[in-house]
Formats: C-alpha cells, sequence, structure tokens
C-alpha cells in the first residue's frame, strides 16, 4: 500500500550532519522548508547549527540512535567513515560506524515508524575493502528495512567529493569524482521521492555527466583537448598551463533514472571547471594552493 505524502515541513533528520556532505545536504534542505534535526558526534559549524535542531549521536550506541529518530518521519543516514579519512581510521571502527551504526538507525527508525529513509552508499560498494563490503552490507540492511516495513527507501552511490586541492578536483571529475553541491542536491531530491512515496526502493549512482560524445568520451586524452575548446575558449592553453592530466577515458554512467524518477541530474561538470578555471586564472589567483570542500568554490 502507497503511504500517504508528507509536505515539505517533515523534520527529517540527517545523521553525521558536522560532516562534508551532512554541511552540504543541510544546506540544501533548509533552502526547501524541511524542519532539521542534526545528529553528529560533534557538534557542525555555527551557520549550519543555526538551521535545526542538534542532538549529541554515536549511532554506535542504540540508545543515542533511538534518541536522535525519536519524532523524525524521515531519515538521511550519512554517518560513516570513509577510506580515504584522513587521519586514517581502523578497519574495525569502519565496521562498527558503517555498519553496526546503520543496523542500529533502522532498528530505531522501525520502532519509531519512519516513513522514509535514504542511504549514503558508495561507488566502492563491493568487495576489495572493509569499507566497501560495509557499503553492501548497509545496502543489505536498507533493503531488509523496506521489505519488513514497506516504508521507502533510497539508496545513493556518491562518487568521490573529498575535500583536497583544486586542480586534483576538476580532474577528478572526469575519472570518479562528482560536485558536493551535485551530492546534496541528489540527496535532497531522493529524499522528496520517498517522502512522497514517489518510490518503494530505489538505487542510483550519484555521479557527473559531461555531455559530450561517447567518441570523446572513449578517447578523451586525443580528442578531449579539442572539446573543451569548443566549450571554452581557452581551454588548450589552460591545460597545457596547469598541467592537467586528462584521463585515457571519461568515467560515465546512465543517469537517466534517476532523472526520471528523482527529477534529479548533475549540474557541474569538466565544462563547469573549465569555466571557473579561466575566471580564475584571468584574475591572476594562484590555483596550485587553492584546496576545495569537494566542489566548486564559490
Amino acid at each position: 500500500m502507497t503511504q500517504p505524502a508528507i509536505s515539505d515541513a517533515t523534520k527529517v533528520l540527517v545523521t553525521g550532519a558536522a560532516g562534508n556532505a551532512g554541511q552540504a545536504v543541510c544546506r540544501a534542505l533548509a533552502a526547501q522548508g524541511y524542519q532539521l534535526r542534526m545528529a553528529d558526534v560533534a557538534a557542525p559549524p555555527p551557520d549550519i547549527l543555526k538551521m535545526g535542531e542538534f542532538v549529541r549521536c554515536d549511532t554506535r550506541t542504540p540508545d543515542d540512535a533511538r534518541r536522535a529518530v525519536d519524532g523524525a518521519q524521515a531519515v538521511i543516514h550519512l554517518a560513516a567513515w570513509h577510506c580515504a579519512h584522513q587521519p586514517p581510521v581502523s578497519d574495525a571502527t569502519i565496521f562498527a560506524v558503517n555498519v553496526d551504526g546503520t543496523f542500529n538507525v533502522l532498528e530505531a527508525c522501525r520502532e519509531a515508524g519512519v516513513r522514509g529513509f535514504v542511504f549514503a552508499s558508495s561507488m566502492a560498494y563491493g568487495w576489495g575493502s572493509v569499507y566497501s563490503v560495509s557499503k553492501v552490507l548497509g545496502e543489505e540492511l536498507c533493503r531488509c528495512f523496506h521489505e519488513t516495513s514497506k516504508a521507502p527507501v533510497a539508496l545513493l552511490r556518491y562518487h568521490a567529493f573529498v575535500p583536497g586541492p583544486y586542480l586534483e578536483y576538476g580532474v577528478r571529475l572526469l575519472r570518479n569524482g562528482v560536485d558536493r553541491q551535485d551530492v546534496a542536491t541528489a540527496t535532497a531530491a531522493a529524499l522528496g521521492a520517498v517522502v512522497n512515496g514517489r518510490i518503494g526502493l530505489f538505487r542510483t549512482i550519484v555521479h557527473t555527466n559531461h555531455g559530450m560524445p561517447d567518441a570523446v568520451a572513449d578517447n578523451f586524452r586525443a580528442l578531449g583537448p579539442d572539446w573543451c575548446e569548443e566549450h571554452v575558449t581557452g581551454s588548450r592553453h589552460l591545460l597545457q598551463k596547469y598541467s592537467l592530466k586528462l584521463p585515457e577515458k571519461v568515467e560515465r554512467h546512465d543517469l537517466g533514472e534517476a532523472q526520471r524518477l528523482l527529477g534529479w541530474k548533475p549540474a557541474v561538470g569538466f565544462v563547469e571547471f573549465l569555466q571557473d578555471l579561466e575566471q580564475r586564472d584571468a584574475r591572476g589567483e594562484d590555483v596550485a594552493q587553492l584546496h576545495v570542500c569537494g566542489q566548486l568554490p564559490t
């Protein structure tokens, strides 16, 4: 049976709200008028904290998870350790937070009758590391929650958006990268789909879409500079000046189902990065020293 729609005034719990994704997601949800409850082991920055209610929560503790979930109608579960974290954390910690923590949050959701759930999965989903396995197990726990509660669930396999050097961020968009703002808009779109009953159990990759022909994407190192020049005049000069190491092939995925069911498509690709780089270069900025939080700086 399809559950009734929930309005945009829904109280939404965001776990991991102080993290890189959490901050961007909270901004996106607050802009859409959701009532925010933010949960993490430490409070988010003041500009995020003022957007809603904060609950200190270690998801490895069932009582913390229950307290955080209580009263929420939908949950976005971002709290997790990732394999690229600096400083590194142990595999045991990754497993405890990513698997035990997810189980505790889902059990609290089941007890509280939560009516929509969005899970932060990963492109690393698989069996290559404890982290990647933790995402396999996390998705299966979400599937179990959906099957037993009938609550809509969205599983989002994010590509990479970790903070780092600006120039590395740009080239990463051609490989396994996605802009953090696209992560936030995809998450908000998934929330809208689950709380309004437009999906049951839905999975998608969250990645870039550069809009380039297959022939260019398959031979980007050779054909890419000309394609870039067509879209941003002066690109060839920029690619050479900043020694940007172009990949042989551009990674791409079919995001059509996400657009059809969630109403979402990415807004930032390599062209947008080149346009931003062109402006910074014209201003004489030292972009080699510029670090970003996983998205184009504003």
